[in-house]
């Protein structure tokens, strides 16, 4: 327990956005790898992916250990279990904040606490809304699969011409649009497209060249989208509605997939696109294997002869 609470308190004196505090899903910590702790100032939310004889005296251990560290202020812990068929979220203190957002580099992104399994803000991608906010001055953006739309907030915000955001699911979009009018963007810069990707082809061409393109798809999303059915399919089109000199954000969340399965991809489908570099998950310094995590894998578009 000692182990646990020193990382926790060295993860959460780093920084003053939010983090995740303890990734037990890394597997550093033998004991602990079905726990996971986030902040989100002034909240706690600490998941559980497993059920355990001693979990609520874990629980309550974490509790007052985090309570009675100097100058951090939680108001509220909340303990959500994953391992149940239907995600349960219990207050253990305080209460279930009214209009919780996440805070990261200045920007603002509202946060949905409940009974759902996701709370519509995905820390490990915070090395990829970093990325965008460096590149994408005066650039025109496609972001597939776009969810809540955090990596478009993170392009406007790093100058960029145009952001079109596509996703299937209409709240998401909903609560993306939310994000934007929260840190004061120009909407007239983005559009927020409720489509099936893989059968909307036309409609996104239309509004291309794109300068960058993002593609972060769920592993797997019913018969929508199955990444190693469906990845490369998307990988094709790419050369017909990308900028000369564009950037690919391929990214890849799978704990059984590595970046070569997407780096193995574009040089069947795509060779136009030159490797950059493989970027991993915000929690990367927290695993065993990085590779189980989030990657990004960025790629260049050769300048045509």
């Amino acid at each position: 327990m000692k182990l646990l609470q020193d990382i926790i308190k060295k993860n959460l004196l780093k920084t003053k956005d939010c983090s995740r505090i303890f990734h037990g899903r890394g597997r550093l910590v033998p004991g602990f790898e079905h726990l996971v702790i986030d902040f989100f100032s002034p909240t706690v939310l600490i998941t559980l992916y497993k059920e355990t004889s001693d979990e609520a005296d874990i629980v309550a251990r974490l509790v007052t250990f985090l309570n009675d560290i100097p100058d951090i202020i939680i108001d509220n812990f909340l303990l959500q279990k994953r391992y149940l068929s239907r995600p349960e979220l219990q207050v253990i203190q305080g209460s279930i904040p009214n209009t919780p957002v996440a805070l990261e580099r200045g920007s603002q992104f509202n946060l949905k606490f409940g009974d759902s399994q996701n709370i519509g803000f995905f820390l490990d991608m915070n090395p990829g809304r970093e990325l965008l906010e460096r590149i994408s001055q005066n650039k025109n953006v496609l972001n597939l699969f776009a969810y809540t739309c955090s990596l478009s907030v993170a392009a406007l915000k790093g100058g960029a011409d145009k952001v079109i955001n596509v996703d299937m699911s209409k709240a998401a979009l909903a609560l993306g649009d939310s994000n934007h009018l929260l840190n004061g963007m120009d909407l007239k810069k983005v559009k927020f497209l409720s489509y099936d990707i893989m059968k909307s082809w036309n409609n996104i061409y239309k509004l291309g060249p794109y300068d960058i393109v993002v593609i972060d798809p769920p592993t797997n999303q019913g018969d929508s989208f199955k990444v190693e059915r469906d990845y490369y399919k998307i990988i094709k089109r790419l050369i017909d509605m990308t900028s000369d000199q564009a950037t690919v954000l391929a990214c890849l969340n799978s704990p059984y997939l590595t970046a070569q399965f997407l780096i193995d991809l574009f040089l069947e489908h795509a060779p136009e696109f030159k490797f950059q570099e493989i970027i991993y998950s915000a929690f990367s310094e927290m695993e065993t294997n990085p590779e189980e995590g989030l990657k990004i894998v960025v790629f260049q578009k050769l300048i045509k002869s």
